[in-house]
Protein backbone atom coordinates (compact mmCIF):
# COMPACT_ATOMS: atom_id res chain seq x y z
CA UNK A 1 0.00 0.00 0.00
CA UNK A 2 2.86 2.10 0.85
CA UNK A 3 6.50 3.03 -0.69
CA UNK A 4 9.46 4.70 -0.20
CA UNK A 5 11.79 5.67 -2.70
CA UNK A 6 14.99 6.09 -1.58
CA UNK A 7 17.72 7.60 -4.39
CA UNK A 8 20.86 6.61 -2.35
CA UNK A 9 20.41 3.98 -0.04
CA UNK A 10 24.48 4.06 0.72
CA UNK A 11 24.29 7.60 2.26
CA UNK A 12 21.46 6.31 4.78
CA UNK A 13 23.51 3.48 5.28
CA UNK A 14 26.74 5.51 6.46
CA UNK A 15 24.60 7.66 8.93
CA UNK A 16 24.22 6.45 12.20
CA UNK A 17 20.62 7.58 13.50
CA UNK A 18 19.29 7.18 16.77
CA UNK A 19 15.66 8.25 18.20
CA UNK A 20 15.06 9.01 21.41
CA UNK A 21 11.53 7.37 21.81
CA UNK A 22 9.71 4.55 19.72
CA UNK A 23 7.54 6.69 17.78
CA UNK A 24 10.47 8.89 16.49
CA UNK A 25 12.16 5.54 15.45
CA UNK A 26 8.97 5.06 13.33
CA UNK A 27 9.68 8.22 11.55
CA UNK A 28 13.13 7.45 11.18
CA UNK A 29 12.93 4.67 9.56
CA UNK A 30 11.28 5.40 6.57
CA UNK A 31 14.58 6.89 5.37
CA UNK A 32 17.24 5.27 7.73
CA UNK A 33 18.35 1.37 8.49
CA UNK A 34 19.04 -0.02 11.52
CA UNK A 35 17.59 3.15 13.33
CA UNK A 36 18.75 3.06 17.37
CA UNK A 37 16.22 4.08 20.07
CA UNK A 38 17.09 5.54 23.23
CA UNK A 39 14.01 4.69 25.42
CA UNK A 40 13.67 0.64 25.84
CA UNK A 41 9.93 -0.13 24.63
CA UNK A 42 9.48 -1.48 28.46
CA UNK A 43 10.14 1.96 29.44
CA UNK A 44 8.09 5.00 29.61
CA UNK A 45 10.11 8.27 28.70
CA UNK A 46 8.12 9.06 32.14
CA UNK A 47 10.31 6.77 33.80
CA UNK A 48 13.42 7.50 31.45
CA UNK A 49 16.79 7.48 33.53
CA UNK A 50 20.42 7.14 31.65
CA UNK A 51 22.92 4.29 31.84
CA UNK A 52 26.40 4.35 31.00
CA UNK A 53 25.36 2.45 28.00
CA UNK A 54 22.86 5.01 26.67
CA UNK A 55 25.65 8.10 27.20
CA UNK A 56 27.44 5.43 24.46
CA UNK A 57 24.93 5.08 22.05
CA UNK A 58 24.23 8.70 22.12
CA UNK A 59 27.89 9.87 21.39
CA UNK A 60 27.86 6.30 18.86
CA UNK A 61 25.08 8.51 17.15
CA UNK A 62 25.17 11.12 13.83
CA UNK A 63 21.91 12.01 13.89
CA UNK A 64 19.31 12.61 16.81
CA UNK A 65 15.82 12.72 16.31
CA UNK A 66 14.21 14.02 19.47
CA UNK A 67 11.46 15.83 21.14
CA UNK A 68 13.55 19.08 22.10
CA UNK A 69 15.14 20.05 25.59
CA UNK A 70 11.53 21.10 27.14
CA UNK A 71 10.21 17.54 26.88
CA UNK A 72 13.63 15.34 27.17
CA UNK A 73 15.90 17.22 29.56
CA UNK A 74 17.93 13.86 29.84
CA UNK A 75 19.35 14.68 26.35
CA UNK A 76 19.69 18.30 26.38
CA UNK A 77 23.37 18.24 28.09
CA UNK A 78 24.34 16.37 24.81
CA UNK A 79 23.07 18.71 22.90
CA UNK A 80 25.02 20.98 24.09
CA UNK A 81 27.85 18.65 24.89
CA UNK A 82 28.23 17.51 21.16
CA UNK A 83 27.04 19.75 18.45
CA UNK A 84 28.87 18.96 15.79
CA UNK A 85 26.27 15.63 15.95
CA UNK A 86 22.81 17.09 13.54
CA UNK A 87 20.09 17.02 16.12
CA UNK A 88 16.72 17.18 14.98
CA UNK A 89 14.12 18.58 17.20
CA UNK A 90 10.68 17.75 16.42
CA UNK A 91 8.86 20.33 18.82
CA UNK A 92 10.72 22.73 17.21
CA UNK A 93 8.60 23.77 14.16
CA UNK A 94 5.98 24.04 16.55
CA UNK A 95 7.01 27.75 17.96
CA UNK A 96 6.96 28.78 14.43
CA UNK A 97 3.54 28.25 13.55
CA UNK A 98 1.15 31.23 12.77
CA UNK A 99 -0.77 32.58 15.18
CA UNK A 100 -4.11 31.51 14.18
CA UNK A 101 -3.02 27.93 14.13
CA UNK A 102 -5.31 25.79 16.31
CA UNK A 103 -1.81 23.57 17.31
CA UNK A 104 -0.22 26.72 18.58
CA UNK A 105 -2.31 27.41 21.52
CA UNK A 106 -0.67 27.20 24.97
CA UNK A 107 -1.51 23.43 25.87
CA UNK A 108 -0.45 21.92 23.12
CA UNK A 109 3.18 23.64 23.04
CA UNK A 110 3.28 22.18 26.30
CA UNK A 111 1.85 18.74 25.33
CA UNK A 112 5.16 16.76 24.87
CA UNK A 113 3.75 14.17 22.42
CA UNK A 114 4.93 15.97 19.09
CA UNK A 115 4.85 12.56 17.16
CA UNK A 116 1.03 12.84 17.13
CA UNK A 117 1.42 15.97 15.41
CA UNK A 118 1.25 14.73 11.87
CA UNK A 119 2.67 18.07 10.66
CA UNK A 120 5.88 17.92 12.58
CA UNK A 121 6.36 14.47 11.83
CA UNK A 122 6.15 15.38 8.44
CA UNK A 123 8.67 18.23 9.09
CA UNK A 124 10.84 16.35 11.22
CA UNK A 125 11.21 13.27 8.62
CA UNK A 126 11.98 16.01 5.65
CA UNK A 127 14.58 17.51 7.96
CA UNK A 128 16.12 13.87 8.65
CA UNK A 129 15.98 12.88 4.89
CA UNK A 130 17.48 16.26 3.90
CA UNK A 131 20.31 15.36 6.50
CA UNK A 132 20.48 11.95 4.94
CA UNK A 133 20.89 13.14 1.36
CA UNK A 134 18.01 10.56 0.56
CA UNK A 135 14.16 11.29 -1.18
CA UNK A 136 11.34 9.59 0.32
CA UNK A 137 7.66 9.94 -0.59
CA UNK A 138 6.70 9.66 3.09
CA UNK A 139 4.17 13.46 3.18
CA UNK A 140 2.76 11.73 0.46
CA UNK A 141 1.89 8.50 2.35
CA UNK A 142 1.55 10.39 5.32
CA UNK A 143 -1.32 12.60 4.22
CA UNK A 144 -3.30 9.71 1.97
CA UNK A 145 -3.26 8.02 5.41
CA UNK A 146 -4.63 11.18 7.09
CA UNK A 147 -7.47 11.90 4.55
CA UNK A 148 -8.24 7.80 4.98
CA UNK A 149 -8.00 9.23 9.24
CA UNK A 150 -10.41 12.40 8.57
CA UNK A 151 -12.68 10.08 6.95
CA UNK A 152 -13.30 7.74 9.31
CA UNK A 153 -13.38 10.34 12.41
CA UNK A 154 -14.85 13.18 10.99
CA UNK A 155 -18.52 11.92 11.52
CA UNK A 156 -17.18 11.25 15.76
CA UNK A 157 -16.61 14.54 16.13
CA UNK A 158 -19.33 15.11 18.15
CA UNK A 159 -18.95 11.88 20.59
CA UNK A 160 -17.07 13.02 23.94
CA UNK A 161 -14.48 10.69 25.00
CA UNK A 162 -12.13 10.52 28.10
CA UNK A 163 -8.11 9.85 28.19
CA UNK A 164 -6.04 8.42 30.39
CA UNK A 165 -3.32 11.27 30.64
CA UNK A 166 -2.86 14.41 28.85
CA UNK A 167 -0.94 13.07 25.79
CA UNK A 168 -3.17 13.65 23.33
CA UNK A 169 -3.37 17.32 22.63
CA UNK A 170 -1.88 17.01 19.01
CA UNK A 171 -3.76 14.44 17.67
CA UNK A 172 -7.21 16.01 18.75
CA UNK A 173 -6.50 19.09 17.66
CA UNK A 174 -5.75 17.64 13.95
CA UNK A 175 -8.90 16.36 13.58
CA UNK A 176 -11.15 18.20 16.10
CA UNK A 177 -11.73 15.49 18.43
CA UNK A 178 -14.39 16.08 21.23
CA UNK A 179 -12.29 15.54 24.32
CA UNK A 180 -13.58 15.91 27.44
CA UNK A 181 -10.90 15.25 30.22
CA UNK A 182 -7.85 13.22 31.20
CA UNK A 183 -7.83 11.33 34.04
CA UNK A 184 -4.15 12.52 35.18
CA UNK A 185 -2.19 15.21 33.32
CA UNK A 186 0.90 12.79 33.80
CA UNK A 187 1.36 9.36 34.92
CA UNK A 188 3.29 10.14 38.01
CA UNK A 189 0.78 13.07 39.22
CA UNK A 190 -2.25 10.44 40.45
CA UNK A 191 -5.37 12.00 40.96
CA UNK A 192 -6.76 12.74 44.40
CA UNK A 193 -10.52 11.38 45.63
CA UNK A 194 -12.21 14.69 44.74
CA UNK A 195 -10.92 14.72 41.48
CA UNK A 196 -12.11 11.49 40.91
CA UNK A 197 -15.43 11.94 42.32
CA UNK A 198 -15.77 15.07 40.12
CA UNK A 199 -15.14 12.75 36.79
CA UNK A 200 -16.94 9.89 37.84
CA UNK A 201 -19.94 12.72 38.25
CA UNK A 202 -19.18 13.92 34.37
CA UNK A 203 -19.25 10.34 33.21
CA UNK A 204 -22.53 9.51 34.96
CA UNK A 205 -23.89 12.92 32.71
CA UNK A 206 -24.17 10.82 29.70
CA UNK A 207 -21.92 13.34 27.70
CA UNK A 208 -19.22 10.90 27.36
CA UNK A 209 -18.90 8.02 24.66
CA UNK A 210 -15.79 6.21 25.62
CA UNK A 211 -13.04 5.99 27.97
CA UNK A 212 -9.00 5.05 27.10
CA UNK A 213 -6.91 3.80 29.01
CA UNK A 214 -3.12 3.04 27.93
CA UNK A 215 -1.43 -0.19 27.92
CA UNK A 216 1.53 1.27 29.55
CA UNK A 217 -0.23 1.82 32.82
CA UNK A 218 -2.92 -0.01 34.82
CA UNK A 219 -6.53 0.66 33.86
CA UNK A 220 -7.72 -0.31 37.02
CA UNK A 221 -8.03 3.50 38.09
CA UNK A 222 -10.36 3.80 34.69
CA UNK A 223 -11.63 0.53 36.06
CA UNK A 224 -12.61 2.13 39.34
CA UNK A 225 -14.43 4.98 38.00
CA UNK A 226 -16.19 3.91 35.04
CA UNK A 227 -17.88 1.08 37.23
CA UNK A 228 -21.59 0.62 36.77
CA UNK A 229 -22.06 3.23 34.33
CA UNK A 230 -22.94 2.69 30.37
CA UNK A 231 -19.53 3.99 28.93
CA UNK A 232 -17.34 2.26 26.32
CA UNK A 233 -13.79 1.51 27.44
CA UNK A 234 -11.00 1.56 24.59
CA UNK A 235 -7.21 1.63 24.80
CA UNK A 236 -4.97 3.86 23.18
CA UNK A 237 -1.01 3.60 22.81
CA UNK A 238 0.63 7.03 22.29
CA UNK A 239 3.81 5.18 22.11
CA UNK A 240 2.61 2.78 19.25
CA UNK A 241 4.94 0.20 21.19
CA UNK A 242 3.39 -2.92 18.90
CA UNK A 243 4.21 -1.02 15.86
CA UNK A 244 7.61 -2.24 14.15
CA UNK A 245 9.70 0.06 12.96
CA UNK A 246 10.20 -0.50 9.39
CA UNK A 247 9.70 2.24 6.50
CA UNK A 248 6.15 2.05 6.92
CA UNK A 249 5.65 2.27 10.78
CA UNK A 250 4.45 5.39 10.95
CA UNK A 251 1.70 5.77 8.67
CA UNK A 252 0.68 2.43 10.15
CA UNK A 253 1.02 4.07 13.88
CA UNK A 254 -1.61 6.46 12.59
CA UNK A 255 -4.23 4.14 11.07
CA UNK A 256 -3.93 1.82 14.04
CA UNK A 257 -4.45 4.89 16.16
CA UNK A 258 -7.85 6.30 14.20
CA UNK A 259 -8.90 2.68 14.32
CA UNK A 260 -8.48 2.55 18.41
CA UNK A 261 -10.85 5.60 18.14
CA UNK A 262 -13.05 4.50 15.99
CA UNK A 263 -14.32 1.61 17.58
CA UNK A 264 -14.98 3.07 21.13
CA UNK A 265 -16.56 6.11 19.77
CA UNK A 266 -18.35 4.66 16.58
CA UNK A 267 -22.22 3.52 17.72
Amino acid sequence: MFSVLVASASAADEQRVLASVHPLALIAASVADNVDTLVPLTTTPHDFAFRPSDIRRVQAADIILWGGAESEPYLARFAQRWPDKIWIDISAPAHHHDAADHNDSEIHQHDAHWWLNPELAINAQQQLAKALAVESDFETQIRQQLTRSEQLLAPLRSRGFFVFHQAYDHWVAHFELNQLGSFTLSPEQKPGLRSLNAMRSQLAQGDVACVFSEPQFSPALVTSVTRGLDIRLGELDPLGVHISVTKHGYAEFIADLTQRFVRCLAD
